[in-house]
């Protein structure tokens, strides 16, 4: 089983060829780079160092969010096309997953993190098997106020947050949790390409697979403040519109 494995959905980005559950070779970046300009390069630069035809995969996977609106458009943009030309099959795993995936060996809840701006995050929370924690929703919170729900619900066990942020994010957490909160360090908070395919996977339809953004992007929400009655019946739909 030959994979390609990509994320783009946060500032760094990995993509790796991946043979069964053997890394081939991995390139990932942690800079500001545009992911736009990078991604296919990388790509071809992948295939030729390892001496594969795009033509000997047997599927792509890549996460589908939550994440950067534009990091997400590329990644799965790119895993699409690849996956229809080639007619072979499309997986997608969360963001989130794939942050977690790095602290599998901690002995408690994973709480990944995904910077979204203004004290808001993109979160959820993993106990060791890495299942979802009963009771608790992925999606887009202030980060106070999903402190609280980690602490509701998770009032007795460790919890370990991993986010390549984690700076930002450590006297909130500190403050909202004391001792209960453990930090990892924010290099544990970058996703690798080659643990996508160890994940459990959805498979996508190709034709009709889409992002998970969470959230509004800042320029859906002006848009739905100009346009409400519009906005209702078609929430969801303007970012796909303005591609």
């Amino acid at each position: 089983m030959r994979t390609l494995a990509i994320d783009t959905s946060t500032v760094s980005m990995s993509i790796a060829l991946i043979e069964d559950q053997t890394s081939k070779m991995e390139i990932t970046t942690n800079t500001k780079i545009k992911h736009s300009k990078a991604l296919l390069p990388l790509i071809k630069q992948l295939f030729t160092t390892v001496a594969w035809e795009v033509s000997d995969l047997d599927r792509v996977v890549v996460t589908r969010g939550p994440g950067s609106y534009t990091g997400l458009r590329i990644g799965v943009t790119t895993a699409k096309t690849l996956a229809w030309t080639l007619n072979i099959p499309l997986y997608s795993v969360t963001s989130l997953a794939a942050i977690a995936a790095n602290a599998a060996e901690e002995d408690g809840i994973i709480c990944p993190l995904i910077n979204a701006r203004r004290q808001t995050v993109f979160a959820m929370a993993y106990d060791s098997n890495g299942e979802e924690v009963e009771g608790l929703t992925m999606g887009h919170y202030r980060l106070a106020d999903w402190l609280d729900q980690l602490k509701a619900a998770c009032p007795d066990q460790s919890l370990y947050f991993i986010s390549s942020d984690i700076d930002q994010f450590e006297e909130l957490i500190k403050e909202h949790l004391g001792d209960q909160a453990k930090l990892l360090p924010a290099e544990k908070g970058v996703i690798h390409a080659p643990l996508l395919a160890k994940l459990e996977l959805e498979e996508e339809d190709v034709a009709t697979f889409l992002p998970e953004y969470a959230k509004l992007a800042e320029a859906e929400e002006r848009w739905e403040e100009k346009h409400p009655e519009e906005a209702a019946a078609n929430r969801g739909h303007y970012v796909e519109r303005m591609l």
